[in-house]
């Protein structure tokens, strides 16, 4: 009886919400080799407790305890690698810069058990916390200089991490993070996404509207739909990230790009900034690369439909100019203060 009702449920859901699916990236493309050889990589587990995540940890080949960063990934089924190799381009180029960087899959996806449609917010950043443990049992690890690089859903569990889960943050890095609600957020993309692809303003408010009331719905059904574990955003969809940003006192880099419809720019960094000025935050950098897409990939309307367009066929992309140099500049920087 249980499994019908379930069935029923996430039935429903799944055909109403069909219109909230561009927040999910599509699954990556298996890893590029690396020809610099110029870090080690290893496969490793970590114990959360209630799951066992699965990932790849690159090293420098220096022997000094290295610095070391945990790249946060985004929405949906998402794997160490990133949607077209973002993650693991970002891990390979802070590898080669003498950073240490952790990447992982997902709950329930990869090597990783557990279920990510059925975690909550909290829980995401639990399962972070357990890694940082991980890297600080490490001799090839600096304990006292572990960082978080959180990309678009994983911008929100950064933040919380540090305000909640542990005191051993040293920097955040956000790459298009939100300072939205996550409801907002949805109905922002839904508004920004419709736009790019050339809907009128009628139409778009239109759709905008309708996805609204599916959310309204949502919210109703939020604890059977919990229990059922009918839809992944029966558990995030209240998450508010005001409190945690409000919270986050150590060094951070906002990045964003220009054409991104996912977390437009213009509606999130003053949300951004706010929190960070509440926190009495003295030592943050905000900057917003142009011409550039959600993946910070170069793009000339950025929505998610060019980019699958761009990405047929090929199994990576060249970052933005300038991006992958600055957070690696950055980080060194933050390290290398006392």
């Amino acid at each position: 009886m249980k499994k019908s009702i379930r069935l029923l449920l996430w039935i429903f859901l799944t055909a109403s919400l069909v219109s909230c699916g561009r927040v999910t990236p599509p699954l990556s493309t298996p890893v590029l080799d690396s020809t610099a050889q110029a870090f080690r990589s290893a496969d490793v587990t970590i114990d959360a407790g209630a799951v066992t995540l699965a990932g790849t940890l690159l090293t420098p080949l220096d022997e000094t305890p290295a610095p070391a960063v945990i790249l946060v990934p985004g929405s949906g089924a998402a794997t160490r690698n990133g949607s077209w190799n973002m993650y693991r381009s970002i891990g390979e180029y802070l590898a080669e810069r003498g950073f240490a960087v952790l990447l992982y899959d997902k709950r329930g996806v990869g090597g990783s058990t557990g279920d990510w449609e059925s975690e909550t917010f909290d829980e995401r950043a639990q399962d972070v916390a357990a890694m940082i443990a991980f890297l600080q049992a490490r001799a090839e690890i600096d304990p006292d200089r572990i960082g978080l690089i959180g990309h678009s859903q994983g911008a929100y569990i950064a933040p919380l991490v540090a305000a909640k889960y542990s005191n051993d943050v040293k920097f955040v890095v956000l790459l298009a993070g939100s300072g939205q609600k996550v409801w907002d957020q949805i109905l922002t993309n839904e508004r920004a996404e419709s736009l790019g692809n050339g809907l009128s303003e009628e139409e778009v408010n239109e759709k905008v509207a309708d996805l609204e009331g599916q959310l309204r719905f949502i919210q109703k059904v939020q604890a059977p739909c919990r229990f059922f574990k009918a839809h992944y955003l029966c558990f995030v969809l209240d998450y508010n990230p005001a409190p945690a940003l409000q919270a986050l006192t150590v060094p951070t880099l906002a990045l964003y790009a220009e054409l991104d419809t996912q977390v437009p720019p213009d509606v999130n960094i003053p949300l951004i900034e706010s929190a960070l000025e509440t926190a009495s935050n003295d030592d943050y950098m905000i900057h917003t690369f142009e011409k550039s897409n959600h993946w910070f990939a170069p793009a000339e309307i950025g929505t998610t439909a060019e980019m699958r367009e761009l990405m047929q066929n090929r199994n990576g992309y060249d970052l933005v100019p300038g991006f992958l140099e600055m957070i690696g500049d950055w980080i060194e920087h933050v390290v290398a203060d006392p």
